[in-house]
């Protein structure tokens, strides 16, 4: 079969196919094999245990074999060239993709600054993405695979990641996460797609690659310097969406730059369209600011947006709950009551604002206020945090739709929020001690 795909006279489509059947049958792990290979070539039973034995004889016997890590390699390398030369087509059939270009990171950064060169269309900005695609896998898995090697595991198999979800929801312990990542070994690559995206605003698919990469152990698409740059290029265009972007960033000088940045701005007005923007919202409250947004009063402006958003939405999730606006904002609607309020109203609770926390939720409950409204607020407030507590406790929800762009920061929130709410409740029990 390798010496069947080295034939040069073959179409790139036949050399692609027998090199994916050869890469599934070995169990190598490399993204995007066809449909036609995953439904018709079974897997082979005991493969797994024959890799297994062959890795351990290759210690202490090396096989006689010492290219053959090396043939593997260059089978990879030139799988993942033709496949890359296949979607570089749709930018112009001229680009031919070699595994010399992929040799390692430097050669790859080279050769996608020059599609980047050629890419002026959003179907050229998809090729690129398909290609980061493609290098990702020649990349990272070849990475993560030597690496479990060297600790002596066995992580060859197809299960070894799961769970990795459940255990972020479960203790999502972002901020401790994001400073000990390390740095996309492609983040040069990633910069400049994200500059295509931007010139194209497609502003939106920035921030959900992003965080889609958060989920991941694959480093931090952005260093600070790609962060700070991409963010000069954003708040020239749209300070709400820069602060979007660095607040997924641990890049926390970003984050009093862009905040700056949106005060002022707000001094000039809500419009309607950012008075409604929840994905900002729960940004805030996921990356963990809020606090300093709530007790620093250089922020007064933005915490009172925060506040008026809140409102707005709370009125919107309200309103679809009749039968007229059942299908409007659904979404919406779930995910600011199950998540975004009260994460609001516990972040409120413990920065010391019970009144305004107490006045949101009789508001957001509909009780009816009376001379002591005081007590009432706080009696309503201490049960509103009891009863989420409880839910979030007992009841299983899924949030994977509730928000398109940013899945992840969703699912981080929620994992966050049981520890919020106890938090929020201690510190009311200790106030009212």
């Amino acid at each position: 079969m390798a010496k069947f795909s080295d034939n040069l006279q073959l179409p790139s489509a036949v050399r692609v196919y027998a090199l994916e059947l050869m890469q599934f049958i070995t169990g190598q792990n490399i993204k995007g094999f066809s449909p036609e290979i995953q439904s018709n070539v079974l897997p082979w039973e005991g493969w797994d245990e024959l890799q297994y034995t062959f890795k351990n004889s290759e210690i202490t016997a090396n096989l006689g074999f010492p290219d053959h890590k090396d043939s593997s390699s260059r089978f990879t390398s030139t799988l993942v060239a033709l496949k890359s030369s296949q979607l570089a087509a749709t930018i112009s059939p001229s680009i031919e993709i070699i595994p010399d270009d992929i040799m390692n990171v430097e050669t790859t950064v080279s050769c996608f600054l020059k599609l980047c060169g050629a890419a002026t269309t959003d179907s050229h900005i998809d090729a690129l993405l398909s290609i980061m695609g493609e290098w990702e896998g020649l990349f990272i898995i070849g990475k993560d695979e030597e690496a479990s090697e060297a600790a002596g595991n066995d992580w060859s198999n197809d299960n070894w990641d799961e769970g990795w979800e459940s255990f972020q929801e479960v203790e999502p312990l972002e901020k401790e996460i994001k400073k000990n990542s390390s740095i996309h070994p492609l983040h040069a690559c990633w910069m400049e797609a994200f500059k295509k995206l931007i010139t194209l605003s497609r502003l939106s698919d920035l921030l959900t690659l992003i965080d889609q990469s958060l989920s991941k152990s694959n480093g931090l698409l952005l260093d600070e310097d790609d962060a700070r740059s991409l963010c000069e290029i954003l708040l020239g265009i749209d300070c709400f969406v820069a602060l979007k972007m660095v607040l997924l960033l641990p890049y926390e000088a970003l984050w009093s730059q862009c905040l700056d940045e949106v005060e002022d701005k707000l001094k000039g007005g809500i419009s309607d369209t950012i008075g409604r923007d929840h994905e900002l919202l729960m940004l805030v409250l996921s990356s963990g600011i809020t606090s300093t947004i709530i007790t620093k009063s250089s922020y007064g402006t933005t915490f009172s947006y925060l506040c008026y958003m809140v409102g707005n939405l709370s009125r919107q999730c309200q309103e679809a709950q009749l039968p007229r606006f059942a299908q409007k904002g659904s979404n919406i609607s779930f995910l600011f009551r199950k998540i975004i309020f009260p994460a609001f109203i516990s972040e409120l609770v413990k920065a010391g604002q019970q009144i305004l926390a107490g006045f949101l939720v009789t508001k957001f409950m509909h009780t009816n206020a009376s001379l002591s409204f005081i007590n009432i607020a706080e009696s309503s407030l201490r049960r509103y945090l009891e009863r989420q507590l409880n839910v979030l406790e007992r009841e299983e929800f899924a949030l994977e739709e509730t928000c398109e762009t940013l899945r992840n920061t969703v699912c981080s929130l929620r994992g966050k929020l049981g520890n919020l709410i106890q938090s929020a409740s201690s510190s009311l029990s200790s106030n009212a001690g």
